[in-house]
């Protein structure tokens, strides 16, 4: 592992911008690699390769390495680019929210597909504020696989997304963490086809992902949706969501937040309630469509929305709280909640609050029953009588073998005839 550091303005391929530290600065005698830690020291270093470091860095560090805060990594070009290792934002407050202020910025002239794999953060340190990790400005796809972390303070940012670009994977949780730090903040007509990770909020206004950017499309969300102090997941802008897969859950704030209007949004998971709903639709006109099981608490409904349809199945739940604070619950259609099973209940009867079940036990009935045999809460009437023997064997197979047997007298009869 070894410190490198820029030392002039040009591409990451190019050996005669990069020293090494080495109890001292030198020239390197390699370019930088996975194992080494890479520093921008104030200078724009132009990434139009595949590069994998084990850190992306445009941060001040103190003695004995001296280097300075600034400069950025840009990626650009007609060659698609994997870039890997943790990208870290400033770690010194920068003045305004703009692709500058990056570690990492993809400029619109990349025509080409980025791949990132590698955690992603914002601004580091303390009171770090408008500090980014990644900026996007190219339309062209984006694959990430990684966490995504907000930066320590306001407007510091994980990832911005700044241009119309498709993202066709995310892997990875998105967490705010920071006062008023945006983890994924969209400000752009984007397509998301496929975000498989956790939405978490961060401290006061902290974000998960803030969706900003106008008719977004979302096409499929696999995870959880977690309030802290702030949003999961916030949705500002009306934006096209058809799949929405993992559980809601309130903390001091919601799961997910949607303020957008003309918004249909479908939830499939558990959702729940705390000091808030676990989802809050503030959009009038939008539709919250949800199917699992909610979990309202003390009086706070899990979901609060103007508009809202349930997907019933056989085992959705509803707990809510009575006026003193206990549980009750509802239940849908086909829930077994503590009736018989069907193949205890008699044949044909339907039961249930809904007449949902119906039995399949067949009972037989008394009169073919023996007399004090137990059936069907009571005993057996059916007597037999000696007939009811005889007739019963006469009709068997047996019965008829026996007709054709000879007796005694009827042999007797045949020897002396053949005397």
């Amino acid at each position: 592992m070894a410190y490198y550091k820029a030392i002039a303005a040009g591409n990451a391929d190019t050996l005669a911008i990069w020293q090494i530290y080495d109890g001292g600065w030198i020239a390197a005698s390699v370019l930088p690699g996975a194992s080494d830690d890479v520093y921008t020291n104030n200078f724009i270093v132009t990434v139009t390769t595949s590069q994998s470091y084990l850190s992306w860095n445009r941060s001040s560090v103190g003695a004995p390495y001296s280097i300075t805060q600034g400069g950025q990594f840009q990626i650009d070009g007609a060659n698609e680019i994997t870039t890997q290792g943790i990208i870290y934002g400033s770690n010194t407050t920068y003045a305004s929210i703009v692709g500058l202020a990056a570690c990492v910025n993809r400029l619109s002239t990349h025509i080409e597909t980025w791949n990132h794999i590698g955690d992603t953060y914002g601004g580091v340190g303390n009171y770090v504020a408008r500090a980014i990790g990644c900026w996007n400005d190219s339309t062209y796809s984006i694959s990430y696989i990684g966490n995504i972390i907000g930066g320590s303070y306001l407007f510091s940012y994980g990832f911005y997304n700044n241009a119309s670009a498709t993202f066709t994977s995310i892997i990875g949780d998105q967490i705010g963490y920071g006062a008023g730090a945006y983890a994924f903040y969209n400000n752009a007509s984007s397509t998301f086809t496929s975000i498989i990770g956790n939405q978490i909020g961060g401290n006061i206004s902290g974000y998960g992902f803030y969706n900003k950017g106008v008719v977004a499309t979302f096409t499929s969300i696999i995870g959880n949706q977690i309030g802290d102090a702030g949003q999961g997941f916030f949705n500002d802008a009306t934006a096209t969501f058809t799949s929405i897969i993992g559980n809601q859950i309130g903390g001091g704030s919601s799961g997910f937040y949607n303020n957008a209007p003309n918004t249909s949004i479908p939830f499939k998971g558990n959702v729940y309630a705390s000091g808030i709903a676990g989802i809050y639709n503030a959009g009038l006109s939008s539709i919250i469509i949800y199917e699992g099981n909610t979990y309202n608490y003390l009086g706070v409904m899990a979901i609060y929305s103007p508009r809202l349809y349930i997907n019933v199945t056989p085992t959705t739940v509803w707990e809510f709280s009575d006026f003193g604070g206990n549980s009750q619950f509802l239940y849908g259609a086909g829930v077994n909640t503590g009736h018989p099973i069907e193949a205890d209940v008699r044949k044909d009867t339907d039961f249930g609050p809904n007449d949902e079940f119906t039995g399949t036990l067949a009972v037989p009935p008394p009169a073919t029953v023996n007399l004090g045999v137990p059936t069907d809460n009571t005993t057996g009437t059916y007597e037999s009588t000696p007939q009811d023997f005889l007739d019963a064997l006469e009709a068997s197979e047996f019965g008829q073998r026996l007709k054709n047997c000879a007796t005694i007298k009827a042999m007797g009869d045949l020897i002396t005839g053949l005397k």
